[in-house]
């Protein structure tokens, strides 16, 4: 055996008293020489042998490939191919690109790394890691249910791509048919085509043309046509793929209202069932199994995005498609919206504020270098947007060019561009089956690691909380996806998409913006900036590169950058509304502010509870005391590195408040003795 010593630098938990080694301290902390380790006064030996043994199963990554992946999986999903293009298009085309990448840089980037390594150095979960600031645990629990709410709709479209999947196997696709009640109601196109040129005086003309629009002019449109040929009316159309979508597969209804809701459709359900089904099978026995199916459900999409790619580039008119989605508009960069736009799609790319990354970071080896996987992960997630950008502009462009109208024309985003738009643009590229088949299995891949991670999260939290549950991670798994099919069953009903509306904007749009806020505050100005870079120092062997700029990002342009976007968009905040832009009826606004607060009020429930505890416990008294029991880490916060201790290494009663660059009285001593085998 060959042992190796490193020492850490804490502070006293006694006002500067220097505790004795496997002594008592008035910290309710004893040693026991058989098993070197600190118990408190509300444990028994028994209970931390337990608490050892769960830790024990709690898993880990069977290597850095599944970590890698399985991250790669989370942040970059069903988004990164439908919104991410179109806010690009929306927001100034490469204007926004430079938006985003600004915003990675001071806020995405450094809150993935700070995330993953809240994850890595505690080996705990979204709940758990609050031993580092335990006022602030309700942030975890807000993680939780914002996960388990996204992981809810999100199946659901999922369950749609499945839908889109199995109809893609027929010898006809379904999109590209109208039926006879879709052309006389909503004169119905199966094809988009060019519009004809007007009719004319010249008869000759007319009739080469064999088609020509009505000009209004009586002598031009009724005299001068052969005998046999009468003009067309230049009356608005609708494509069928769109049609097949709203009025066949979710059948949408005309309002969120009670009465126009309906019964869930059957073909959605299953679908939906389906959906869940795979998901279970391959989160059976968490990161174990997930780990594993990752390895094809993280590379597959990107298989499919360069073939589609190079198909899409080989049309005829991709090029203008592509400066449709790159050619900036300056002007643009002074919109606050459009800053406000690509921070709101950075947050929900990255999945950063939903506990996934700390759950992933969890599982992690103590000494995994985490600061290159974090810079890696980030990045993947900006090249894989950028190329499902170049991908749909380059089909999109080939389209416009076959109809004949301006790209503009044929963009759209969310379910439009998914749904709508790109099928019907794949229906042109032979063989149509096929290319569909591609498209939908990839989407469908692309949203199943994410579903992964945030129904890892909900469980890892459960399991984390009640270490006993884990000898039934199983039966849990189960259980809470049959809960959440029937949650989401209201979903699958005709007016289930205004449902799936409410849920993102007001469950995952807000709330995390909001979330993100409190978090980074209470890691950076509570527990402090420079304990937290210590800790990475401790945890990889030295700070990482560049260090000033992750405290510069972390202490000050982080928290108030998304702070000042959080009090931006409540500020110019419109509620969800329909297709004719009027808003959604006050009672679905009311239930969407109602799950904002389910969502959020963990937060301010667990800062009272605490603040009521510490009134409670007759060991605090005074100001100092109450601050320290309120914002100090707990006796069982320390890093998970498997070193017998023989002090704790926080102690709890070591806050100051604004511990960024303030001075702190601390003491020097050996950290306890890291065991290896020789």
């Amino acid at each position: 055996m060959k042992t190796n010593k490193a020492s850490y630098d804490i502070w006293d938990a006694n006002g500067g008293v220097d505790p004795t080694p496997g002594k008592p301290t008035n910290n309710s902390q004893a040693y026991n020489g058989d098993n070197p380790s600190y118990i408190s006064d509300v444990d028994s030996e028994a209970q931390l042998k337990d608490g050892k043994q769960a830790e024990d199963d709690r898993g880990e990554w069977g290597n850095k490939a599944e970590f890698i992946l399985s991250c790669i999986g989370l942040s970059v999903g069903l988004g990164n191919v439908w919104r991410f293009p179109y806010l690009a298009y929306q927001n100034g085309g490469a204007a926004f690109l430079i938006a985003y990448i600004i915003l990675q840089l001071v806020i995405g980037k450094p809150m993935y790394f700070m995330e993953l390594v809240m994850g890595q150095f505690s080996g705990k979960g979204p709940t758990k890691v609050w031993d580092m600031n335990p006022s602030a645990k309700g942030v975890g629990v807000s993680m939780c249910i914002i996960s388990l709410i996204v992981a809810i709709y999100y199946n659901i479209i999922m369950a749609y791509t499945l839908y889109f999947f199995f109809s893609s196997m027929q010898e006809t696709l379904p999109w590209t048919v109208c039926t006879e009640e879709w052309v006389r109601d909503f004169n119905c196109v199966s094809k988009r085509e060019p519009s004809p040129p007007l009719c004319s005086l010249n008869i000759t003309a007319n009739e080469l043309l064999g088609k020509c629009l009505c000009t209004g002019n009586s002598t031009i449109d009724n005299s001068s046509m052969p005998f046999n040929m009468s003009c067309s009316r230049n009356e608005p159309s609708t494509p069928a793929s769109e049609l097949y979508f709203y009025k066949e597969v979710i059948q949408k209804s005309p309002g969120v209202d009670i009465d126009n809701m309906g019964a869930p459709l059957y073909k959605i359900a299953l679908c939906l069932l389906l959906s869940w089904i795979i998901v279970v099978i391959c989160l059976i026995k968490g990161i174990k199994s997930s780990g594993k199916v990752v390895y094809f459900t993280a590379t597959f999409p990107y298989v499919i995005l360069l073939i589609l790619l190079i198909r899409g580039a080989l049309l005829d008119g991709a090029l203008e498609g592509v400066k449709f989605f790159i050619i900036p508009e300056w002007s643009k960069l002074a919109d606050i919206q459009v800053w406000a736009a690509a921070a709101g799609q950075m947050f929900f790319s990255l999945s950063v504020s939903f506990g996934g990354i700390i759950m992933f970071g969890s599982y992690n080896k103590f000494n995994n270098k985490v600061y290159g996987d974090s810079l890696l992960i980030s990045f993947m997630d900006l090249i894989t947007s950028v190329i499902a950008g170049f991908v749909v502009f380059t089909t999109f462009g080939g389209m416009a060019k076959q109809i004949g109208k301006p790209v503009s024309e044929v963009a759209k985003g969310g379910y439009g561009l998914a749904f709508v738009v790109y099928p019907e643009a794949l229906s042109n590229l032979p063989p149509s089956q096929l290319w569909s088949v591609l498209f939908f299995f990839m989407l469908f891949t692309l949203g199943l690691d994410s579903e992964f991670g945030l129904m890892e999260t909900v469980l890892t939290c459960i399991q984390d909380e009640f270490p006993k549950t884990r000898k039934y991670k199983s039966a849990i798994c189960i259980g809470m996806a049959v809960a959440c099919f029937f949650m989401a069953l209201p979903c699958t009903c005709p007016g289930g998409d205004y449902v799936v509306t409410i849920m993102d904007h007001y469950g995952a749009d807000f709330s995390v913006l909001c979330l993100s806020c409190i978090e980074v505050i209470s890691v950076m100005w509570v527990y402090g900036v420079f304990n937290f870079l210590k800790d990475i120092e401790y945890m990889l062997g030295s700070k990482p590169h560049g260090w000033p700029y992750w405290v510069f990002c972390w202490g000050l342009s982080s928290p108030l950058l998304i702070g000042l976007l959080f009090i931006y968009r409540m500020v110019t905040h419109n509620p969800p509304t329909y297709d004719n832009g009027e808003p959604y009826p006050m009672f679905a606004q009311g239930l969407g502010w109602g799950l904002f607060a389910l969502a959020m009020c963990p937060v301010p429930i667990v800062f009272l509870w605490r603040l009521v505890r510490s009134f409670m416990e007759p060991s605090v008294t005074g100001l100092r005391k109450r601050l320290s029991f309120m914002f100090s880490p707990t006796p069982e916060f320390g890093p998970n590195d498997d070193v017998i201790r023989t002090e704790p290494y926080r102690s709890s009663n070591s806050f100051v408040m604004g511990s960024i660059g303030k001075k702190r009285e601390k003491k020097a001593y050996e950290n306890p003795i890291r065991v290896t085998d020789d």
